[in-house]
């Protein structure tokens, strides 16, 4: 901005004007959260950069100052009615506020229909919300999906922790669903229709179990001489063994 004339010109005044006021309008600016209320899900925000502004004594000099911390910004999860996704949020997050154009809290306090602003301010800081996934250049996701076509093996989608020895599970594109723990999996299940019906799934504490009640009635087993094993056929026809079946998990 060049310095302002001594005796300004309507056309400067109103310039003037317009600048002033494109400067206490905002869009979107990033921003860290400072404070975070999970039982309402908003949080207090610090903007992560400077506003600039005109000299107001009418130099060419641009300064610069803080934006104050927005507070209570509604945190914004994916989300459609009952069906959500949430993360753990901790202080440092990045964000991105995204300002409405009105004010929304009427409308949030409210039973989802049309409401009056009672603040008409436009695309103020007070009016912000807080979008997930913003963050630093060197804090790239190591494990994201890479670019490549939907089809492929490699592609798809994946949730968890981009920890390196985090757990994440995997959609991929060849159908399977993978479930891992930093980079060795601990559950999969690959693509392809069933052969026949499921069948219940042999829980390892109830397989051990029988184990130990086979080896107990065996060992109750008292032999009787020149029986030809009668007697052992005798005895483990009594034997009634538990079930190893998961009530729940069944598979092919």
């Amino acid at each position: 901005m060049a310095e302002r004339p001594i005796w300004p010109s309507s056309l400067d005044v109103i310039e003037s004007l317009i600048e002033r006021h494109a400067g206490e309008m905002f869009v979107a600016l990033p921003g860290a959260i400072q404070a975070y209320d999970s039982d309402r899900q908003v949080a207090d925000v610090v903007v992560g950069v400077r506003n600039p502004y005109p000299d107001p004594e009418g130099s060419a000099d641009i300064l610069r100052e803080d934006f104050p911390v927005v507070a209570h910004v509604p945190v914004i999860f994916p989300r459609c009615g009952p069906w959500f996704m949430a993360m753990s949020i901790a202080p440092g997050t990045k964000v991105q506020l995204l300002v409405n154009t009105l004010a929304i809290g009427h409308w949030r306090v409210g039973d989802g229909g049309v409401t009056d602003p009672a603040d008409t301010r436009r695309q103020h800081l007070a009016h912000a919300v807080a979008l997930i996934g913003l963050d630093l250049a060197g804090n790239a996701l190591r494990h994201a999906p890479p670019f490549i076509p939907a089809d492929s093996a490699l592609a798809g989608l994946t949730l968890g922790s981009d920890i390196d020895d985090g757990t994440r599970q995997r959609f991929k594109g060849d159908g399977a669903v993978v479930v891992e723990h930093g980079t060795a999996p601990v559950f999969r299940i690959d693509p392809g229709a069933p052969t026949g019906a499921p069948q219940a799934v042999a829980l390892a504490p109830l397989v051990a179990a029988l184990a130990q009640s086979l080896k107990d009635h065996f060992a109750s087993w008292v032999p009787v001489v020149d029986n030809s094993g009668a007697s052992l056929k005798t005895h483990m026809a009594t034997w009634d063994p538990p079930s190893v079946a998961a009530l729940l998990t069944k598979a092919t």
